[in-house]
Protein backbone atom coordinates (compact mmCIF):
# COMPACT_ATOMS: atom_id res chain seq x y z
CA UNK A 1 0.00 0.00 0.00
CA UNK A 2 1.08 3.62 -0.77
CA UNK A 3 2.56 5.91 2.25
CA UNK A 4 0.16 9.00 1.10
CA UNK A 5 -3.15 6.65 0.94
CA UNK A 6 -2.45 4.59 4.21
CA UNK A 7 -2.04 7.87 5.70
CA UNK A 8 -5.57 9.63 4.09
CA UNK A 9 -7.22 6.40 5.06
CA UNK A 10 -5.71 6.31 9.16
CA UNK A 11 -7.09 10.17 9.24
CA UNK A 12 -10.39 9.36 7.87
CA UNK A 13 -10.73 6.18 10.47
CA UNK A 14 -9.36 8.81 13.45
CA UNK A 15 -11.67 11.38 12.13
CA UNK A 16 -14.79 8.77 12.11
CA UNK A 17 -13.78 7.54 15.68
CA UNK A 18 -14.12 10.96 17.01
CA UNK A 19 -10.30 11.13 17.59
CA UNK A 20 -9.27 13.63 14.52
CA UNK A 21 -8.25 16.78 14.10
CA UNK A 22 -9.67 19.82 16.70
CA UNK A 23 -12.26 21.69 14.93
CA UNK A 24 -14.78 24.07 14.64
CA UNK A 25 -17.69 22.21 15.82
CA UNK A 26 -15.80 19.24 15.83
CA UNK A 27 -15.94 17.11 19.90
CA UNK A 28 -12.77 14.80 18.58
CA UNK A 29 -10.45 14.41 21.50
CA UNK A 30 -12.69 16.43 23.73
CA UNK A 31 -15.41 15.66 26.54
CA UNK A 32 -18.73 17.19 25.97
CA UNK A 33 -20.26 18.45 29.02
CA UNK A 34 -23.05 15.88 30.39
CA UNK A 35 -24.95 18.33 32.94
CA UNK A 36 -27.41 20.99 32.69
CA UNK A 37 -27.22 24.66 31.39
CA UNK A 38 -25.32 26.68 34.10
CA UNK A 39 -25.21 23.83 36.77
CA UNK A 40 -21.20 24.11 36.85
CA UNK A 41 -18.70 21.47 37.03
CA UNK A 42 -19.84 19.26 39.57
CA UNK A 43 -23.11 18.51 37.76
CA UNK A 44 -21.01 16.80 35.04
CA UNK A 45 -19.97 13.53 37.63
CA UNK A 46 -22.30 12.26 39.95
CA UNK A 47 -20.99 11.85 43.52
CA UNK A 48 -21.35 8.56 44.82
CA UNK A 49 -23.87 8.32 47.24
CA UNK A 50 -23.19 8.53 50.84
CA UNK A 51 -23.94 5.55 52.78
CA UNK A 52 -23.87 6.69 55.85
CA UNK A 53 -26.89 5.09 58.06
CA UNK A 54 -27.64 6.46 61.11
CA UNK A 55 -30.41 5.18 63.90
CA UNK A 56 -30.78 3.89 67.36
CA UNK A 57 -28.55 1.01 68.85
CA UNK A 58 -30.35 -1.86 69.45
CA UNK A 59 -28.03 -4.57 69.70
CA UNK A 60 -24.35 -6.25 68.31
CA UNK A 61 -23.09 -9.31 67.34
CA UNK A 62 -19.40 -11.26 66.95
CA UNK A 63 -19.75 -13.98 64.54
CA UNK A 64 -16.11 -15.58 65.16
CA UNK A 65 -14.10 -17.29 62.61
CA UNK A 66 -14.07 -20.50 62.24
CA UNK A 67 -11.26 -22.73 61.04
CA UNK A 68 -10.61 -26.61 60.20
CA UNK A 69 -6.91 -28.43 58.88
CA UNK A 70 -6.81 -29.51 56.07
CA UNK A 71 -4.07 -31.41 54.19
CA UNK A 72 -2.70 -30.93 51.02
CA UNK A 73 0.57 -32.63 49.38
CA UNK A 74 3.94 -31.75 50.48
CA UNK A 75 6.17 -31.20 46.46
CA UNK A 76 9.77 -31.61 47.00
CA UNK A 77 12.72 -31.17 44.45
CA UNK A 78 14.12 -34.37 43.31
CA UNK A 79 17.12 -34.02 41.42
CA UNK A 80 19.97 -36.61 39.80
CA UNK A 81 23.11 -35.98 38.36
CA UNK A 82 23.09 -37.01 34.83
CA UNK A 83 26.03 -37.62 32.18
CA UNK A 84 26.09 -36.61 29.08
CA UNK A 85 28.82 -36.87 26.58
CA UNK A 86 30.31 -33.41 24.90
CA UNK A 87 31.55 -33.77 21.37
CA UNK A 88 34.78 -31.45 20.29
CA UNK A 89 36.46 -30.89 16.91
CA UNK A 90 39.56 -28.74 16.60
CA UNK A 91 41.07 -28.17 12.98
CA UNK A 92 44.40 -27.53 12.08
CA UNK A 93 46.26 -26.97 8.94
CA UNK A 94 45.12 -25.66 5.57
CA UNK A 95 44.20 -27.00 2.15
CA UNK A 96 45.31 -31.30 1.48
CA UNK A 97 46.79 -31.25 4.89
CA UNK A 98 44.02 -30.10 6.76
CA UNK A 99 43.73 -32.31 10.34
CA UNK A 100 40.36 -32.44 11.97
CA UNK A 101 40.60 -33.66 15.55
CA UNK A 102 37.20 -34.84 17.76
CA UNK A 103 37.15 -35.85 21.34
CA UNK A 104 34.69 -36.24 23.47
CA UNK A 105 34.25 -35.21 27.35
CA UNK A 106 31.17 -36.18 30.21
CA UNK A 107 29.77 -32.88 31.14
CA UNK A 108 27.60 -33.76 34.41
CA UNK A 109 24.45 -31.63 35.17
CA UNK A 110 21.30 -31.47 37.36
CA UNK A 111 18.10 -32.83 36.16
CA UNK A 112 15.40 -32.37 38.85
CA UNK A 113 11.43 -32.55 38.82
CA UNK A 114 8.78 -31.98 41.47
CA UNK A 115 7.44 -35.02 43.82
CA UNK A 116 4.91 -35.56 46.02
CA UNK A 117 6.19 -36.58 49.39
CA UNK A 118 3.59 -37.14 51.90
CA UNK A 119 1.66 -34.35 52.84
CA UNK A 120 1.54 -31.02 55.24
CA UNK A 121 -1.23 -29.40 57.25
CA UNK A 122 -2.35 -25.94 57.30
CA UNK A 123 -5.35 -24.35 58.71
CA UNK A 124 -8.39 -23.33 56.05
CA UNK A 125 -10.66 -20.70 57.18
CA UNK A 126 -14.39 -21.48 56.74
CA UNK A 127 -16.26 -18.66 58.03
CA UNK A 128 -14.67 -15.54 58.50
CA UNK A 129 -15.41 -12.97 61.37
CA UNK A 130 -18.25 -10.90 61.04
CA UNK A 131 -18.99 -7.82 63.05
CA UNK A 132 -22.66 -6.83 63.18
CA UNK A 133 -24.88 -3.86 64.39
CA UNK A 134 -28.21 -3.85 64.71
CA UNK A 135 -30.39 -0.80 64.32
CA UNK A 136 -33.63 0.93 65.47
CA UNK A 137 -35.20 3.86 63.46
CA UNK A 138 -32.95 3.54 60.71
CA UNK A 139 -32.28 7.20 59.21
CA UNK A 140 -35.29 8.23 60.98
CA UNK A 141 -37.95 6.48 60.14
CA UNK A 142 -39.75 4.42 62.57
CA UNK A 143 -41.00 2.07 60.67
CA UNK A 144 -37.12 0.31 60.11
CA UNK A 145 -36.80 -1.49 63.10
CA UNK A 146 -34.40 -4.51 63.32
CA UNK A 147 -32.01 -3.70 60.28
CA UNK A 148 -28.87 -5.25 60.78
CA UNK A 149 -25.22 -4.05 59.07
CA UNK A 150 -21.73 -5.91 58.80
CA UNK A 151 -19.62 -3.22 60.28
CA UNK A 152 -15.68 -2.56 60.70
CA UNK A 153 -14.32 -4.12 64.01
CA UNK A 154 -13.97 -0.39 64.99
CA UNK A 155 -17.38 0.27 64.84
CA UNK A 156 -18.45 -2.33 66.58
CA UNK A 157 -16.36 -1.71 69.59
CA UNK A 158 -17.76 1.58 69.63
CA UNK A 159 -21.39 0.70 69.16
CA UNK A 160 -20.73 -2.06 72.28
CA UNK A 161 -19.38 1.03 74.31
CA UNK A 162 -23.08 2.80 74.06
CA UNK A 163 -26.67 1.72 75.87
CA UNK A 164 -28.95 0.61 73.64
CA UNK A 165 -31.30 3.08 72.20
CA UNK A 166 -28.18 5.30 71.70
CA UNK A 167 -28.29 7.47 68.48
CA UNK A 168 -25.69 6.00 66.13
CA UNK A 169 -23.88 6.71 62.90
CA UNK A 170 -21.60 5.06 60.32
CA UNK A 171 -20.73 3.46 57.17
CA UNK A 172 -21.66 -0.17 56.76
CA UNK A 173 -19.42 -2.74 54.65
CA UNK A 174 -23.05 -4.44 54.03
CA UNK A 175 -26.22 -5.02 55.11
CA UNK A 176 -27.20 -8.38 57.05
CA UNK A 177 -25.67 -10.33 59.05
Amino acid sequence: MRPVLAAVLLAALLTACGSGPDEAGSRGGRAAPTGAVGSGVDAAEPSPPDRTVSGLRDDTRHVTRRTTTGTRPRMVNRCTTRVRKVKHTSTSGTGRRKRTRTWYSDDSYKDCKKVQQGTTGYTRVVRRARWCVELDDVSGNSTKDDVWYEVESDVYRKATQLKEGAKLSFTPLRRGC
